[in-house]
């Protein structure tokens, strides 16, 4: 990523924490829904490091305090996305070992629709969703649930994504080793 691209979503990012550090959840509702997505989460076993449907980039950051923060970036859709839900699950905590909340977008803000080659921001239109959280380690595998609906807002689509991330970026899976045949 350059640094001219890196210095907009960080700016982004830091917009949108500002805001949504802001928010209140405003009632036991979303605290269930977020519970719900965060037990999806721990219950799924199927995972991907990528979708066909978006991309997804990341990086991370140390503070002056030595702690480090994260910014992963969804962004160019590949088909339309209506009401858009992200839930992150840092290094596969359980949800009652949980101290902190995760990053999310869409259960305690306004869900946001992506589209390609479309922006309209007033209207829920974005280029791209940021979450961001922070950690004490350098190197942290997250764990996430992008949800999404079509146009009808009737079909609902989740994927299941799983890397992990440090200072260089997004640490390329391993390849599976080959059995060797006796």
């Amino acid at each position: 990523m350059g640094l001219k691209k890196t210095k907009r979503y960080l700016a982004a990012a830091l917009a949108l924490n500002l805001l949504a550090g802001c928010a209140k959840p405003s009632g036991d509702g979303e605290v269930s829904r977020y519970e719900t997505y965060y037990r999806a989460i721990e219950e799924n076993t199927r995972f991907t490091a990528a979708s066909e449907n978006y991309t997804v980039s990341a990086e991370m950051t140390q503070w002056d305090d030595g702690t480090y923060r994260y910014y992963v970036i969804f962004d160019e859709p590949k088909i339309s996305m209506y009401d858009i839900v992200i839930m992150t699950v840092e290094d596969e905590r359980p949800y009652q070992e949980a101290v902190k909340m995760m990053p999310s977008s869409g259960i305690f803000d306004a869900s946001s629709s992506m589209i390609p080659n479309q922006i309209n921001s007033k209207a829920g239109f974005v280029k791209g969703l940021i979450v961001s959280g922070e950690c004490i380690d350098d190197t942290i595998e997250l764990s996430f649930l992008v949800e999404w609906k079509d146009k009808s807002r009737k079909n609902t689509t989740r994927e299941f994504l799983r890397f992990t991330l440090n200072m260089d970026g997004i640490v390329p899976s391993a390849e599976p080793a080959a059995e060797s045949g006796e």
